[in-house]
């Protein structure tokens, strides 16, 4: 439960003002930027569903929630963070159960509301062209150059059998990549954060395999705080599977994973995802472990 509260403590306080701050273009339009809006959105949404959340639980919700509540706020959180919850609509959906909103979306002065929800935009900002990540999610020039993410604390720890051969280098200039990443670029569809994830895939070479704890680790280390759930969310139903190698993506515990919706080793999809790991050199011990550290050189 701890843990829950930490994360759902750092997406509505941190995470998602920063993100309305910086205009990023997971939302296309930011109608608050307060953490405690945020708090009031997801909470009446995920945990009050047709009433505000004040009526379901006591304050403070982070004390008194149930692990399903909590549950369920870090997952709506998420999905706004991911861009796959639209903000507007959950935001007059908050205000309507509170009587603040009429169903044509108009405003009513709430007499017992001190302080606005909604902010306008600043008409000074130009949102960035379509295809572009946001500077929130590009590593920040005080940092300086990973080589190597922070370790995870459930990683795998067994080695590389000796008669393997040498992993084959990393980057970005990997056979066939280039095509890919400008597919990734060029896509009206896929979310900043979306197109980050897959274009760390990209830098994963044949016969290695990292994790979702890996990729959150870097990320979080060079521009902002994520978490394996959220990079899981991300990569789900990857429109450029396999040449964008979300296979390679493995849970921290050494375990198969998911892969095209399903989860572990009774997936409908493990067996594949097993074949073309296989033949690429990644290998599986009798418990179901892989072989080997994961890759982590990942850089921007």
């Amino acid at each position: 439960m701890e843990e829950l509260r930490t994360q759902w403590n750092d997406l509505y306080r941190t995470k998602l003002p920063a993100m309305a701050k910086a205009r990023d273009q997971a939302q296309p339009k930011w109608p608050v930027f307060l953490d405690h809006c945020f708090a009031r959105i997801v909470l009446d949404i995920a945990v009050g569903i047709d009433k505000p959340w004040t009526e379901v639980v006591k304050s403070p919700a982070v004390k008194n929630m149930s692990e399903e509540q909590l549950t369920n706020a870090i997952s709506l959180a998420e999905r706004l963070a991911n861009g796959e919850a639209n903000l507007v609509e959950l935001d007059e959906r908050s205000l309507e159960l509170r009587g603040k909103t009429s169903k044509t979306g108009v405003k009513r002065k709430a007499p017992t509301e001190s302080k606005p929800d909604v902010k306008p935009e600043p008409k000074t900002k130009k949102r960035k062209p379509d295809g572009t990540i946001s500077k929130y999610f590009m590593p920040s020039p005080e940092r300086t150059k990973l080589s190597r993410s922070p370790v995870e604390n459930d990683d795998v720890k067994s080695k590389r059998d000796a008669t393997d051969d040498a992993p084959p280098a990393a980057g970005k200039d990997l056979p066939g990549m280039k095509v890919q990443l400008d597919r990734i670029a060029s896509s009206t569809t896929l979310t900043p954060f979306r197109k980050q994830t897959l274009t760390m895939l990209c830098q994963v070479p044949p016969g290695r395999y990292s994790t979702y704890q890996a990729m959150s680790n870097y990320i979080t280390a060079t521009s902002h705080k994520t978490c394996a759930r959220a990079i899981g969310n991300a990569m789900r139903n990857n429109p450029f599977a396999p040449e964008v190698p979300c296979h390679r993506i493995l849970a921290a515990d050494g375990s198969l994973g998911g892969f095209g919706g399903s989860w572990g080793e009774d997936g409908k999809h493990a067996s594949k995802k097993h074949a073309i790991l296989h033949e690429e050199g990644v290998r599986f011990d009798s418990k179901g472990k892989v072989k080997g550290p994961p890759f982590r050189e990942f850089h921007a």
